[in-house]
């Protein structure tokens, strides 16, 4: 099989390992390592049982010859996802879940968010990224509602302004009681809902409503340029896709859903929230 860089530095491999587990993508004795690599018969023969107490070359008999062959890469990739699964498991039994990350291609990736520690950071990098640019949003106020007793008050504040900050034109879509139920819940805790709402002013914002029995999940959708983020706050877990295609056809669909909205002005909005306090 074919060995690369990242692969040794993973498994930890010295110079000697790699050359010899280089040579061995055929069944070879040690005299015909010997031949290829220079090195002297005891320390190859040493070297085959470092690498084969890795499980990375297996010994086989031919009468009575002993010939040597490294793992193929279906048996390395079943072993990796072996110790893969049994990390995963081990951290789950100790309460700590973490995200997983799927690279496709130098520029398309799909990663999985695990827990609001880290949806929030992985919300302001991708945010970051795109300044001066259009974003597109679908939150229903259930999923704002959850967001609020996911995070603290101080990073929910700074979770809205980093959408003013970085300078994010926002056309987003909420549902039509969404400023109503911003109201209740500053009347309900004032000393931690009223900075949250009043946040969410002074946006560049393109604002539609849609009727409430729409979209009514702990779940919203925040579309970039090339990357979309899907959030369910319930559950604490957010998909990244930063694939162009993926997002231009979830943007098409944002698009066929706000032609049936009604426009609002979202900065209006929240001043009459704000002075009916």
């Amino acid at each position: 099989m074919n060995w690369y860089s990242k692969t040794f530095k993973i498994l930890g491999l010295t110079e000697t390992e790699i050359e010899v587990l280089k040579a061995l993508g055929f069944a070879k004795s040690p005299q015909d390592i010997k031949r290829l690599t220079g090195l002297s018969r005891t320390g190859i023969l040493y070297v085959l049982e470092k690498l084969m107490d890795k499980g990375l070359v297996e010994c086989v008999k031919v009468g009575k010859r002993s010939v040597y062959i490294a793992i193929c890469k279906k048996e390395l990739s079943s072993r990796f996802k072996d110790v893969f699964d049994e990390i995963n498991i081990e951290s789950k039994s100790a309460g700590e879940l973490r995200g997983a990350r799927v690279k496709t291609s130098k520029e398309n990736e799909f990663i999985i968010h695990v827990g609001a520690k880290e949806i929030v950071p992985a919300y302001q990098r991708i945010s970051s990224v795109n300044k001066n640019e259009r974003i597109k949003a679908i939150q229903h106020h259930k999923s704002w509602m959850e967001l609020q007793d996911k995070v603290s008050k101080d990073q929910l504040v700074d979770f809205n302004r980093s959408i003013v900050k970085n300078h994010l034109i926002l056309d987003g879509m909420l549902n039509e009681s969404a400023y109503d139920s911003y109201l209740q819940e500053i009347k309900k805790d004032p000393r931690k809902n009223k900075e949250t709402v009043e946040s969410l002013s002074g946006r560049m914002a393109d604002y539609t409503v849609f009727p409430n029995n729409f979209f009514n999940h702990n779940c919203e959708i925040w579309l970039f340029k090339s990357t979309a983020l899907l959030i369910n706050w319930h559950e604490e877990v957010a998909i990244e896709i930063t694939n162009k295609s993926m997002a231009l056809f979830l943007s098409d669909m944002f698009e066929f859903v706000k032609a049936g909205g009604k426009k609002i002005d979202h900065n209006k909005a929240i001043r009459g929230v704000m002075e009916r306090v």
